[in-house]
């Protein structure tokens, strides 16, 4: 499906496999983690910051949302700290204030295969935000990449409804 510029789908898959299939990501500066296993602003939650000090990764923060470098973004995967019911923001530039789009895009509680939540195109475009990730149920993504949305689709099977 596709909106102006934005192309988006709700895929069988998880934020932790497309991190895992790094050939997927598109070429970015910053990945901002606003929920993390279900829990909004993770970066002021002292467990989470603990837990991710404990495998060695040390994120920046801004209001809640941990920003991440490309390299380190392998690393939460791999520790497993992305299980389910996350949300990443992939952005070309480093932004140490970079604001996530606020509002939820997990897939429990929108669809993206119903349309986008308002507002969120214009959001990606603004921010230079190039892939949005909302896993839950299924995955949810809206990207300015054609390419990486075909990829996507080739990778991954479609949610069923």
């Amino acid at each position: 499906m596709s909106q102006t510029s934005i192309f988006y789908g709700r895929l069988d898959a998880t934020v932790s496999e497309v991190v895992d299939a790094v050939d997927l990501l598109p070429d970015y500066a910053l990945a901002a983690i606003n929920v993390l296993e279900g829990q909004e602003r993770p970066g002021e939650e002292p467990a989470v910051r603990r837990r991710m000090r404990s495998e060695g990764i040390r994120p920046r923060e801004h209001r809640g949302a941990l920003l991440v470098e490309p390299g380190e973004m392998e690393r939460f995967s791999g520790a497993g700290l992305l299980s389910g019911g996350d949300e990443v923001y992939f952005a070309i530039e480093w932004n140490d204030e970079f604001e996530p789009y606020p509002a939820r895009v997990t897939a429990e509680l929108v669809d993206f295969r119903e349309g986008l939540p308002l507002g969120l195109e214009d959001w990606m475009l603004e921010t230079g935000c190039v892939l949005a990730l909302g896993d839950g149920t299924a995955l949810n993504y809206a990207t300015t990449s054609q390419e990486l949305h075909e990829r996507l689709a080739k990778r991954f099977k479609p949610a069923r409804k």
